[in-house]
């Protein structure tokens, strides 16, 4: 066997070697690319590339027509694919010149080992979203010490009970003033409770039960009895799950939750324990092809998306139970169009209260909407602060 061919099949086996060690670090392991203290990633794509380099070489250099044919053919493809970046990306510069380009909002934020990221702490911070060069929204407002944005009330009554609100930016207030969000709302019409908004920009069940699991709530609430609630969105399932699209948005820094075994464990951050996939991830989040059609991943959302997600939410709500000796946790169906009767069943399956608030107003309603924007409007956190109200002093 001459040179040529053993550095072929030298480069082949130290190819399949290492990609057999990351697959098995996938399925048995914890999928950061890491063996043995090693990381595998960057041996695994540049020896691809040279790899693929060499046997580009010594294919046409051998005159093997097959591999010549299959070179010709992957050359072609990847010409296909950029000539089809390029066309895509004229056209959504074509489709931004005429519509002005929204963006944000823009948060001063910091990142977090536990929740992914969270608001600076003890700091007046502004919320920026924009349409071209007008403002949809500029919102102020300040956070305390545990990096929690304040809700403003009066303090001149005693509140005895606490009210913990936790879900993402709908209930956290993205585009209203701090006194226009629904903690707000629901700490001025009963004022024996005191309002605590554990809600942020891009959360979901999974930085709740891990903001459970740190064992720091019980530390900020002081009052002894009261209520927690958790306002659910269907984009949650993709935040819970890690979607690409989710992905693009917090960049893997979320609490990675998933079962294994039929059990919930976790694990660190999605981008401390899905190295391979928030890499690639990373690479297919810019490309225009799927900016233009809109194609995300995982392409449809399954069952077993959703049971995880209620599994997130079952489990913490045994926590809060566990921590605050009562099971006055609720979950909120927020105003939607799309409805999931499945996420309601299994809600209720695991024995979780849902306060079923879908047809409460039309979310997309201009009156209770923000322009450009999915966020609710003061009108709206009040209409569900009340109906809150008005549930659990029945319940």
């Amino acid at each position: 066997m001459n040179l040529t061919r053993i550095i072929f099949w030298g480069l082949l086996l130290a190819l399949l070697g290492t990609l057999g060690l990351l697959l098995i670090d996938s399925i048995k392991g914890d999928a950061n690319g890491v063996v043995a203290g090693f990381n595998l990633l960057p041996v695994a794509q540049y020896g691809f590339y040279a790899f693929v380099a060499y046997s580009f070489w010594y294919a046409f250099k051998q005159k093997i027509a097959w591999a010549q044919n299959l070179f010709v053919s992957l050359i072609m493809v990847i010409l296909t694919i950029v000539l089809l970046e390029w066309i895509c990306g004229i056209v959504l510069k074509q489709q931004a010149s005429k519509n002005p380009v929204t963006e944000g909002p823009k948060h001063s934020r910091v990142m977090d080992k536990v929740l992914g990221y969270k608001p600076q702490a003890d700091t007046l911070i502004t919320g920026v979203k924009t349409r071209g060069k007008d403002t949809i929204y500029a919102i102020s407002y300040s956070t305390d010490k545990n990096h929690l944005r304040i809700t403003p009330m009066d303090t001149t009554k005693p509140r005895t009970k606490y009210a913990q609100f936790y879900g993402c930016s709908m209930t956290f207030g993205e585009g209203v003033q701090s006194n226009e969000t629904t903690s707000y709302y629901f700490s001025k019409f009963d004022s024996t409770y005191r309002a605590y908004n554990f809600a942020y920009s891009g959360y979901g069940p999974s930085q709740m039960l891990a903001r459970l699991e740190s064992n720091t709530v019980r530390q900020i609430v002081k009052e002894k009895t009261g209520f927690g609630v958790f306002v659910y969105i269907n984009d949650h399932i993709n935040r819970v799950i890690g979607s690409m699209t989710n992905y693009s948005y917090n960049g893997g820094n979320a609490p990675y939750f998933h079962k294994v075994g039929g059990v919930l464990k976790h694990d660190k951050l999605f981008i401390d324990s899905r190295k391979i996939r928030s890499w690639i991830y990373e690479k297919l989040f810019r490309s225009n092809i799927l900016k233009l059609f809109k194609i995300g991943y995982p392409f449809k959302l399954t069952e077993e998306d959703y049971d995880l997600t209620a599994e997130v939410i079952a489990e913490s709500a045994r926590l809060y139970k566990q921590q605050f000796g009562n099971d006055n946790f609720y979950v909120v169906i927020y105003p939607t169009p799309n409805y999931s009767e499945l996420m309601v069943s299994l809600l209720k399956k695991k024995g979780l209260k849902v306060l079923d608030y879908s047809k409460l107003f039309d979310a997309e309603d201009s009156k209770y909407a923000i322009p450009y924007d999915e966020h609710p409007k003061a009108l709206a956190n009040e209409m569900l602060s009340k109906q809150l109200i008005k549930d659990i002093n029945r319940i």
